[in-house]
């Protein structure tokens, strides 16, 4: 029998050895041996609340909120720090309330805004709201809550699109596509109504899962929606409350500034009774306690000097604490006192010349009660007192003088004010020598004296010393005086120049020059006794920069050093501020 011919093969398409041409299917066959690549997922993108930076040096950057509380501010040591000039240093605070947030100002230099309003309570976020620190933005972004129902909507529809179609078969038919049967397979069996029943019972359960599960979200939604809405009304609440109290705060505080201390305290025990741990308030309490007793006696001191009752006014002054804030109506209550010892020392002159002596010394003696070192106060007084003395007392007659020395008459002569008497004592004992030597002083003295209106500064000191070899233990002669208020008038023009410039360190110099060469002067003791209290205000004033700007401060500690004498209490304590600043 002859062999039968070998089969024909089926032919392939070129260089696949798939299925052929002709065939219905298009799809590839995978080679024997090899597997599916591997694919990678990529990490799931952060949807939990966090902050965006969309404006500002840090603009870009993204803080996520996982803590439940957060400082954010310019300081370093802040949880979030933007370094931002325009954002304080402790600027706002966040807060988990519930499964929100909320934003408070933590008394920030330019405050903050939310959407563009200024917020002074704690406020509630939503999912976009921006939040404004000067001139840095950021976005506040929750989209977690979101994410979770579009997932879960998600997964839901793939369920139903997987699920068994009701005409049987364990593919999904495409809506609008044709099923494609290929050609030369058999015709799919028909399914068996008990598979049909559990398929469809199958779909009708991932439905019922699907809706409760949309049901359990809306649920939950509604929830966090009625939490907030709570959160929110509460929180409105509790803004007017704090609104009235900072209305309240506000008024005491207006109070102050316009000096009506007793209405300030009765709103401040009112805010007090109301919110006793209220910010600052106790710190104003205790200002208000100290201002009411001095604005009684500077009231008081007011009334005293309206009736030229200058002693009661300067007592009631010397009560006023020096912390006090009313220094400019004390300033010019102390000015009021200087013009009205003026005014009174020159009433009490003319009655002086009146003879009306008692009325002279009582004006005289009031002026004296706060000006101790008035040049025109101690001249009237004791004008007044002698001739009272004299007046009330008997004269008798004056005991022969006592033999003495040919030198000490001479000295006791220029003492008088009788220069030529003196020099001729001085010539008839010539031959002793403290004739001669009392003779060449009174020789210089006389010489000066003569041109005294041409002298300067240092020839008047001059003058000055040769009175006092001449004059001894009786000085000074009435010659010296003459000299003594020459020189002062010089030292206190140039101390009145420099306290008009300014210069308090020099205006004390030359009052000091000015008082020794008129022990008595009564301008240069007011200059002294208005600059010893500059110097307490300027110490003030450099007490309160000292810890802020202590470079403010190190130059009026220096003034308040070159105004004080060494043995005084505010030079003592300049001196010590000033040491630990420059440390």
């Amino acid at each position: 029998m002859a062999n039968s011919p070998p089969a024909r093969r089926r032919p392939t398409s070129a260089g696949s050895g798939g299925p052929p041409s002709g065939s219905g299917s298009s799809r590839p066959v995978r080679k024997t041996g090899t597997t599916a690549p591997a694919v990678r997922s990529a990490p799931l993108p952060y949807n939990g609340p966090k902050l965006v930076v969309t404006a500002g040096p840090k603009e870009g950057e993204e803080f996520q909120l996982e803590d439940d509380e957060y400082v954010i501010g310019r300081s370093t040591d802040n949880p979030i720090c933007i370094q931002d000039t325009s954002v304080s240093r402790k600027h706002i605070s966040l807060r988990r309330v519930g499964n929100g947030w909320t934003v408070s100002d933590l008394g920030s230099g330019n405050g903050t805004l939310v959407n563009g309003e200024q917020i002074t309570d704690e406020t509630v976020l939503a999912n976009g709201d921006i939040i404004t620190m000067g001139d840095t933005e950021v976005t506040y972004t929750d989209v977690s809550n979101a994410t979770m129902m579009v997932d879960i909507t998600a997964s839901a529809a793939s369920a139903r699109s997987r699920a068994p179609s009701p005409g049987g078969g364990g593919a999904p038919v495409r809506p609008g596509r044709p099923e494609r049967v290929r050609p030369g397979r058999a015709a799919k069996k028909e399914v068996d109504p008990a598979t049909l029943k559990k398929r469809k019972m199958m779909m009708i359960g991932g439905g019922v899962m699907a809706v409760v599960l949309i049901a359990g979200l809306v649920v939950i939604q509604s929830g966090k929606e009625k939490e907030r809405q709570r959160l929110i009304a509460e929180q409105q609440l509790n803004a007017e409350q704090r609104k009235a109290l900072a209305i309240m705060f506000q008024d005491a505080k207006n109070h102050i500034r316009e000096g009506r201390y007793t209405e300030a305290k009765s709103k401040l025990l009112e805010l007090q009774a109301l919110a006793a741990d209220y910010p600052g308030l106790s710190d104003y309490l205790q200002q208000v306690d100290k201002e009411i007793p001095n604005q009684e006696h500077l009231k008081a001191a007011q009334a005293a000097l309206a009736e030229k009752k200058l002693a009661l006014a300067k007592s009631e002054v010397d009560k006023i604490t020096a912390e006090t804030t009313m220094f400019e109506q004390v300033n010019a209550l102390k000015r009021g006192l200087q013009d009205a010892a003026d005014a009174q020392s020159k009433v009490a002159r003319t009655l002086l010349d009146n003879k009306q002596l008692d009325q002279a010394k009582a004006i005289s003696d009031d002026v004296l009660a706060i000006y101790p070192e008035s040049r025109d106060g101690k001249l009237i007084n004791e004008e007044a007192v002698r001739l009272i003395r004299i007046r009330d007392t008997p004269v008798a007659p004056p005991p022969p003088p006592p033999t003495a020395p040919p030198w000490e008459q001479a000295s006791a002569r220029f003492v008088d004010g009788d220069l030529s008497g003196a020099v001729a004592l001085a010539n008839a004992c010539v031959s002793k020598p403290k004739c001669k030597e009392m003779l060449k002083d009174m020789t210089e003295f006389g010489n000066l004296y003569k041109k005294m209106e041409d002298l300067d500064a240092k020839g008047l000191a001059r003058l000055l010393a040769l009175d006092k070899e001449i004059s001894g233990s009786r000085g000074p002669s009435k010659m010296a005086r003459n000299a003594g208020t020459r020189a002062a008038n010089i030292f206190y023009k140039s101390a009145s120049a420099a306290r008009a410039a300014g210069q308090w360190a020099r205006a004390v110099e030359y009052a000091k020059r000015t008082i020794q060469a008129d022990p008595g002067h009564a301008g240069a003791s007011n200059i002294l006794t208005e600059l010893r209290q500059k110097a307490k205000d300027l110490y003030l004033q450099a007490y309160a920069l000292k810890d802020a700007n202590p470079e403010d401060a190190a130059p009026k500690f220096r003034e308040v050093i070159a105004m004080t004498p060494a043995d005084d209490e505010t030079h003592q304590k300049a001196q010590t501020w000033l040491d630990k600043i420059q440390r």
